[in-house]
This record gives structure tokens, C-alpha cells and sequence, in this order.
């Protein structure tokens, strides 16, 4: 089964987030860098509030696919992710949190 690898930026009062940066930009960079590292492929999600009305916690989440651990150890412990990282504040003021882990099933 495939390994996810979850980015998630809070959803703070002072949050600032370029989506068109995020999407023209950042991500191609990504793809760019991580690919050659085995990232299969990746999924954005624009987070709105809940059916209470609440505001999520986070505002965007990047979901990141390769086939293994390995293979996203390879990518973050690599000279690649430096670019990636260092782009951050091109498009956002917060630091993500990063999740990992094995997908077990889908329908």
C-alpha cells in the first residue's frame, strides 16, 4: 500500500497563504524535487468549516504519495528538500505540521 505523507498549515487568525503560489509554484517545485525520490503523486485540499459552522484547524493540507517510507526518507533527508522547505515563506507565514503514515485501505 501506498505511504502518505500529510503537510498541514494552521489555520491562525494571522494566517497569510498564497494559494495561486502555492498551486503555480511551490507544488511543481515539489514534484520537481521529491519526484525523483519516488513521490507518486499529490493532493491539495482547501479546508472549509464544518457542518457546525466551525473553522477547521487547518486551513490547507498537502497530501504527498509515494510507495514507501523509505521513499519519503529518501526525499526529506535528501539536499532536495532544501529548496522545498526554504519556499515556505514564498506563500505562507506558518510552519506546517508534517503526518506520516500507511494507507491501509480504500474503497
Amino acid at each position: 500500500m501506498p505511504y502518505h505523507a500529510t503537510v498541514l498549515y494552521p489555520n491562525d487568525d494571522d494566517l497569510k497563504f498564497d494559494m495561486d503560489y502555492y498551486l503555480s509554484k511551490h507544488m511543481p517545485l515539489v514534484q520537481e524535487k521529491f519526484g525523483p525520490h519516488g513521490l507518486k503523486k499529490w493532493e491539495i485540499l482547501d479546508y472549509k468549516p464544518g457542518a457546525d459552522g466551525a473553522k477547521p484547524a487547518f486551513a490547507v493540507g498537502a497530501t504527498l504519495i509515494f510507495d514507501s517510507p523509505e521513499d519519503l526518507g529518501k526525499a526529506m533527508g535528501s539536499a532536495d528538500a532544501a529548496p522545498v522547505f526554504g519556499d515556505i515563506p514564498n506563500f505562507t507565514n506558518k510552519q506546517p505540521t508534517v503526518l506520516a503514515g500507511n494507507l491501509i485501505k480504500t474503497s
